[in-house]
């Protein structure tokens, strides 16, 4: 009976092996999925190699041959997971090849950066080192590992193979498997995804909520999660978001004390890739610090990380999603998830270039309508089943905090609700320039709950000027005559509200 853990040496299954005819039956307690799930024979060391083989009787084989961990995978399709969260408590990694497995293997060694060793070719398919043990003995298992750079070498010298071909029959046997859930049927591990929605509708708050609950394992609004590492790069300042965390906190009842959830000290610019790699060797260090890799890593957003570059350019968001996906989300395969917004026109998809959503594995549309209702609709799932959509509301949170004055400061969080369409709008108020003016009197309205929230105040006491509003839109070639038969067609529509003052605000 052999256990299987994660990272922390927690108890994730068990795989039961009984000899029957002179055959080896294995057989995984149901309900338990091994997925990300190792057993280690020997000790991980920082200064000595962690072999990475698939069964127990390889991992008894190299264990005697070196005296180095090796680390069961359970099956080769874990292998990367396996790897990613054992690597820093060695000094690097081997994978060793069961026969038939070496193009796998070598592809392996090549994503993760490690050695790989390849076994005799006059083993038949499917042999692994404990068949070469053996057959042949401990000493040839022995100097077989001993020579693992030098296998490496000698598939350099003759030329590391760039492009190549597998049976499909291989590629069937390696890469079908489960599709592994960060969040159950929402969000996938190892993806690119990306949540957009305008200002002020709730899009980092959700993605501060999923954050939270991936770090400590609580489940998202009745979604199963699989906890892990959560490292959330911020574009607003600290303190803003630690009164976010700690709504969160208070609202949900679950303490974030210790919780492997690190932000950023200020925004990263993703699209330069001396700085993608600059982020990326920060969350590995803190990897190691934790133990695990990451499970998911957030931008939030992609404008304020984006490094100056051109959004609506193809060529500039084709290199930002270039670094991510080798800095961050291949090199820990986690997923990532961007928090970006809506283009002003067209709410239906996210600003910028469209290169950004065909590299996507998910994205998911953020909304809220004028009774303050949430809904979160994923708008393209690349091989898995679209899930239903669903709805929260944003509850205001006392925090146990107070200002100079003695008043308490309030952050919000999200409770999940019953999903409920969204009314069809009519057509007043939703023509180009109307949907340009309330698009840019949201942003507005979000820039100053942002204010208020960072220097402790509530922030639905925002208002914005009618003369702020006028000046955003003639940056968009709204002029002033233009600009009074909008107010007024939305007045008219009930879009917006004239208070007091000469304020605005939407309805």
């Amino acid at each position: 009976m052999l256990p299987a853990c994660d990272a922390a040496g927690d108890l994730q299954s068990l795989q039961f092996i009984a000899p029957r005819r002179g055959k080896v039956n294995k057989l995984n307690l149901p309900g338990a999925p091994l997925s990300g799930s190792f057993h280690v024979v020997g000790d991980l060391r920082n200064d000595t190699p962690a072999y990475i083989v698939e069964g127990i009787g390889a991992a008894w084989t190299v264990h005697e041959a070196t005296g180095a961990a090796a680390v069961v995978t359970f099956g080769s399709g874990n292998t990367s997971r396996v790897a990613a969260a054992v690597r820093s408590h060695a000094s690097h990694l081997v994978l060793v090849a069961d026969r038939g497995k070496e193009s796998a293997r070598e592809a392996d060694a090549e994503r993760l950066g490690c050695t790989w060793i390849e076994l005799p070719s006059d083993l038949p398919d499917g042999a692994d080192v404990n068949d070469l043990h053996i057959r042949d003995g401990i000493e040839v298992v022995r100097e077989l590992l001993r020579n693992e750079q030098q296998v490496t070498a000698a598939h350099d010298a003759a030329g590391a193979r760039s492009f190549a071909f597998c049976r499909v029959g291989d590629l069937i046997g390696e890469n079908i498997k489960p599709i592994a859930w960060l969040v159950r049927d929402y969000v996938e591990t190892d993806s690119l995804a990306l949540m957009f929605g305008d200002p002020g509708c709730g899009k980092s708050f959700t993605a501060i909520d999923l954050a939270c609950c991936v770090a400590t394992g609580t489940s998202w609004h009745g979604r199963r999660t699989t906890p892990g590492p959560v490292f959330y790069i911020a574009g607003e300042g600290q303190n803003g978001l630690a009164r976010r965390f700690a709504g969160w906190e208070v609202h949900n009842g679950v303490s974030l004390k210790g919780a492997p959830l690190f932000v950023s000290l200020r925004p990263a610019r993703l699209f330069d890739m001396a700085a993608a790699k600059a982020v990326s060797e920060a969350v590995e260090e803190l990897a190691k610090t934790s133990g695990q890799a990451p499970a998911l890593i957030v931008i939030d957003t992609l404008a304020r990380n984006f490094g100056g570059a051109d959004e609506n350019s193809a060529q500039d968001m084709g290199a930002f999603v270039a670094n991510l996906d080798e800095y961050l989300r291949t090199r820990f395969r986690a997923c990532v998830m961007i928090v970006h917004h809506s283009g002003h026109a067209d709410k239906t998809r996210a600003r910028g270039s469209t290169a950004l959503k065909g590299a996507l594995d998910a994205e998911y549309s953020v909304t809220k309508d004028e009774n303050g209702l949430v809904r979160i609709e994923a708008t393209k799932m690349k091989d898995a089943e679209q899930p239903e959509p669903i709805a929260f509301r944003m509850d205001r949170v006392e925090l146990p905090i107070r200002d100079d004055d003695g008043q308490p400061l309030h952050s919000v969080a999200l409770s999940g609700v019953s999903y409920v369409p969204a009314a069809k709008a009519g057509k007043a108020g939703r023509g180009r320039h109307q949907t340009v003016a309330l698009q840019i009197l949201a942003e507005l309205e979000a820039e100053r709950r942002q204010r208020l929230e960072r220097s402790g105040h509530d922030p639905n006491g925002a208002r914005v000027k009618l003369d702020e509003w006028r000046a955003r839109l003639a940056g968009e070639d709204i002029d002033r005559k233009r600009f009074y038969d909008l107010r007024n067609t939305l007045q008219t529509a009930g879009k917006i509200a004239i208070e007091y003052g000469d304020y605005v605000r939407a309805l």
